[in-house]
């Protein structure tokens, strides 16, 4: 005779990310208990906050030119905006030379 099949059990933090974000998190655990699940307010911060986290961008995700991009902004900013520029002129005029040798 073969097995029947196991309903597989909803993890905690499965319900919770089931549950609409319009519920609070005390919402949340009382509604858990009466389904006869035990959770903690900490938990379900803990879970949504992931959840959030995973859409967003982290702040080391950037991309290098974003990076360079925002430096270069704090360089110009510290020595000048006019002095800046010389020195990025003077280099496009190093590169040029160097790429026609």
């Amino acid at each position: 005779m073969p097995k029947a099949k196991t309903a597989k059990k909803q993890s905690k933090s499965d319900y919770i990310r089931a549950q609409p974000d319009t519920l609070t998190a005390p919402q949340v655990v009382a509604k858990a208990k009466a389904a006869g699940l035990t959770l903690t307010s900490q938990l379900v911060y803990a879970v949504r906050g992931r959840a959030k986290a995973k859409g967003k961008p982290r702040a080391g995700s950037w991309s290098v030119s974003q990076h360079a991009e925002t430096l270069l902004r704090a360089v110009a900013a510290e020595i000048g905006l006019g002095h800046a520029i010389e020195l990025l002129h003077a280099e496009r005029t190093r590169v040029h030379a160097l790429l026609r040798e």
